[in-house]
């Protein structure tokens, strides 16, 4: 009778053991199912916000290009009318700064009186040689030269007779005061101008 209850008892035990491991068995099983559910569905979900924020940078850039191609079709001629515009300031510029140059160019005239012109060449005659050399060491030249009073008109002096304008570049003996000698290339030339009496101007 003790050997049946004993054998009864270790027959229960083993089966509360048995039941036992297979439940803790069963509740891991759940547990890690439960954990690969959660961790899938979790990156899902990131997988899905990740999706979503590139659709929503294409749609972004999509619309963007989208704006940009109708501004350009609603205003075709709106890039060509900016680059007429800055051609435009730039010729203005040009134009500004041209009529400065221009400006700085444009010499004052100061009117010193009417003067006696007369004329003279190279030969010895006029000039009691015929080297061509001035009194400043110059090559006279017609139509640049003329002889002054340098006490009144220093060498290198611009004036301007009859609209052309020479330069004081020599002397002479009978040149003094308002007088002046213009150079001409040949001996008849000085003498057909003769002599002359015409409004000087010095150049400023």
């Amino acid at each position: 009778m003790k050997t049946t209850r004993f054998v009864i008892g270790s027959v229960v035990l083993a089966l509360t053991l048995v039941i036992a491991i297979a439940g803790s068995i069963l509740v891991v099983d759940n547990f890690s199912e439960n954990k690969v559910a959660e961790v899938s569905t979790t990156n899902e979900s990131d997988s899905r916000a990740n999706i979503l924020k590139s659709d929503n940078k294409t749609d972004k850039l999509a619309l963007k290009n989208s704006e940009k191609n109708t501004d350009e079709k609603i205003n075709p001629d709106k890039k060509h009318k900016i680059v007429l515009s800055a051609k435009k300031k730039n010729k203005t510029t040009k134009k500004v700064a041209k009529k400065k140059k221009n400006k700085k160019k444009t010499s004052k005239l100061k009117s010193i009186g009417t003067y006696k012109i007369t004329g003279y060449c190279g030969c010895s005659s006029c000039c009691g040689k015929s080297d061509g050399i001035t009194a400043s060491g110059t090559r006279a030249t017609a139509g640049r030269t003329i002889a002054a009073d340098t006490t009144d008109l220093p060498f290198g002096t611009k004036v301007v007779i009859d609209g052309h304008t020479y330069t004081v570049e020599d002397v002479g003996g009978a040149i003094n005061g308002n007088h002046i000698d213009v150079y001409f290339s040949s001996h008849s030339k000085a003498l057909q101008w003769g002599v002359r009496y015409c409004k000087v101007y010095v150049v400023k």
